[in-house]
């Protein structure tokens, strides 16, 4: 070995000179633009350990999906108590993930984006039929994603297993606290067969009475009496002569038939109740009460709405409901919004007038899970005419 290569030998065996070598290589190596475009340079932060430890196989209760924008992370609520926590990844500047309440509508063990070059979206739990799901991707604890709202392998996988569809999803920029809530005009559960209120008979028409002149009545001439005659004296009336009856018309009036009896009409047979998720939206804006069963419409009425006030947005989920008791209870989650004049949950519920037949019609479907917002917001676009839940957006 000559004097040069032995010199260059040894100052390739240094640390430094290897790793300036191996960088020299890299960057001559071909590469495909696509990698060279995703390659990462952070590692994915993982999930704290035991993040959904205590997360039951299946939901024993009425559960909340709550996703803090502030705080990167989602909290899953059932019944009132938090039975989980995850960092996530929401949605970058110029992509944000929407604020406000929505639901689960679809769910797919791995589906591929149809706006993003097909991106695979394992655990895919959609919240809106515009694009927005909680699905398994990068997670930062930052936002990384283009609205969507991603989650750590182990998370998506077991959070897909322990929901439902129809599960509400709320998510703000700090974090809620759902909170049990009462107020005499929330709706109060009824058994299926709770009749219609009676219609109010019209109101009887007086009609005013003719006002006729006096007239004068002559009174008929005393009769002569003998002396001892009674004042109550009874004339005896004698029949005409029997020219007089023969010459009479005679007048022949037909007999009307007897109608048949009417067959007894039978009892209508019950109706059997429908089935799927119950939701329940009280626009300001509409000035309507809207219901929803199994993401269908199947009733709306007008209400009636102080003017001049702003409602807020405000989310009523029914944590338990005993239609026999006439007994509801109810959760309460009121949505942070940027006009200072939403009322509180109360003030709203105040301001509002609901028929009878509304309330009745809402009472008859209610069960455990069903969902009451308030807002003064339309239906608007996100909430389509069919096959979708009622979604609320917040400033």
């Amino acid at each position: 070995m000559t004097p040069h290569v032995a010199r260059g030998a040894r100052r390739l065996k240094s640390p430094l000179a290897l790793a300036g070598l191996s960088a020299l290589l890299l960057a001559l190596a071909p590469c495909e633009p696509a990698q060279a475009r995703f390659r990462r340079t952070e590692p994915a932060a993982p999930a704290p350990a035991g993040a959904l430890a205590g997360l039951p196989d299946r939901p024993r209760g009425t559960i909340i999906l709550a996703v803090s924008l502030a705080d990167q992370r989602l909290t899953i609520w059932e019944d009132g108590v938090v039975v989980g926590r995850s960092m996530v990844s929401t949605g970058v500047a110029g992509h944000e993930t929407p604020r406000g309440v929505f639901t689960l509508l679809q769910k797919k063990r791995m589906h591929r984006s149809n706006i993003y070059s097909n991106a695979p979206m394992p655990f895919m739990q959609r919240i809106t039929w515009s694009g927005v799901a909680l699905h398994q991707g990068h997670v930062t604890g930052r936002p990384a994603s283009h609205g969507c709202i991603r989650l750590p392998a182990d998370v998506a996988k077991k959070l897909f297993g322990y929901t439902r569809v129809g599960a509400r999803v709320i998510i703000t920029d700090q974090p809620v606290t759902p909170a049990d809530f009462a107020h005499p005009r929330l709706f109060a559960a009824m058994p299926w067969d709770t009749p219609p209120p009676t219609p109010p008979a019209p109101p009887a028409t007086v009609l005013p009475q003719a006002v006729l002149p006096p007239v004068q009545v002559e009174a008929p001439a005393a009769e002569p009496r003998a002396f001892g005659e009674s004042a109550s004296l009874i004339k005896t009336a004698y029949p005409p002569p029997e020219a007089t009856l023969a010459d009479a018309p005679v007048v022949i009036t037909p007999v009307e038939p007897e109608p048949a009896p009417t067959p007894k009409a039978e009892a209508p047979k019950p109706q059997p109740q429908p089935l799927g998720h119950v939701s329940i939206f009280i626009s300001g804006k509409e000035r309507k009460l809207f219901i929803r069963q199994g993401f269908e419409p199947v009733y709306e009425s007008p209400v009636e709405i102080d003017a001049g006030v702003a409602l807020g947005a405000h989310l009523f989920t029914a944590m338990e409901a005993r239609p026999q008791a006439g007994f509801t209870r109810w959760s309460l989650v009121s949505l942070p919004v940027k006009d200072a004049r939403g009322l509180s949950a109360s003030e709203a519920l105040d301001r509002i007038q609901i028929p009878e037949e509304a309330r009745i019609e809402v009472g008859r479907r209610l069960s455990a899970g069903a969902s009451l917002v308030i807002s003064d917001q339309g239906l608007g676009r996100e909430t389509g005419k069919t096959a979708t839940d009622f979604v609320v957006l917040t400033p």
